[in-house]
This record gives C-alpha cells, sequence and structure tokens, in this order.
C-alpha cells in the first residue's frame, strides 16, 4: 500500500464510482433503508412563453424531500408565489408517500419564509468568516 497517495484530479466517472460503491454498502448494509429508490424532484413557475419566474429541486428519498434549491424572482417575491410554490411541491411529494421536507438556508436568503411556512429549525452552522449563518431547516407532513 506505499503506492498509494491523494490527488484532486479525477474524471468524472471517479465520482460516480464513489456514489456506486457507498450506495452499494448501503444496500448491503440497511437494503430496507434503501427504498423507494430517490428520485430527482423539480417544480417551476413559468410565463406561457417559457420564461422561469421560480422554482424549486430536490431529491426524494426514503420518505424525505430535500430542498436543494428554491428561488422566486426578485419581481414576485413576496406576493405569495413562494408559498404557493411550496405547497405545490409539498403536495406532489405527499402523493408518492413523502412524510419529511428539509432544506438548509442563509441566514440572509429565507429563514423567516421557511419558518411561517411551518418549517422548524433543527440546527445552525456558524463559524463562516463574513458571520452568516447556515441554518437547516424541517417540516412534517405526514
Amino acid at each position: 500500500m506505499d503506492s498509494l497517495f491523494f490527488t484532486d484530479e479525477g474524471q468524472e466517472a471517479d465520482a460516480k464510482h464513489l456514489v456506486e460503491r457507498i450506495d452499494s454498502f448501503n444496500r448491503m448494509t440497511a437494503p430496507m433503508a434503501q427504498e423507494p429508490a430517490s428520485e430527482a424532484v423539480q417544480l417551476f413557475l413559468k410565463d406561457r412563453d417559457g420564461r422561469i419566474y421560480g422554482g424549486a429541486t430536490g431529491i426524494l428519498y426514503r420518505y424525505a424531500l430535500f430542498i436543494h434549491v428554491l428561488w422566486i424572482s426578485d419581481e414576485l417575491r413576496g406576493q405569495g408565489y413562494g408559498s404557493k410554490l411550496l405547497k405545490e411541491l409539498e403536495e406532489k411529494v405527499r402523493a408518492k408517500g413523502c412524510r419529511l421536507i428539509h432544506l438548509d438556508t442563509w441566514d440572509f436568503q429565507a429563514p423567516e419564509f421557511y419558518k411561517k411556512q411551518g418549517f422548524e429549525l433543527f440546527g445552525t452552522l456558524e463559524g463562516f468568516p463574513e458571520g452568516f449563518k447556515r441554518h437547516y431547516l424541517r417540516k412534517i407532513i405526514g
């Protein structure tokens, strides 16, 4: 093992290999925890010309949705579209058996918005040089 070394050089296939290996380990170690299979989730707010005014993306896994991105355009913020988007998304994933939604947001983004939508804070990560905080929130939906 003297020939092993660390490198940050790799191909997309190398990263895919890591995901496949941990997925394999997870299936062998906790097979019930891997069902149903995860799936990408997305919902967009568009006009008839296809222009995007908002949306959300995430991953649905093991009865939970992790929201990766949720964005509403500046001109529509404060008009209820974010609330409607979350409600639509919640209905969509609940129909697939989802019981929990979680996400993270910076203190300069929308932690108070999510709290108004029924999310609860379960953690805060501090220590960023700029003084910002990253908040972790969840909502039980089922």
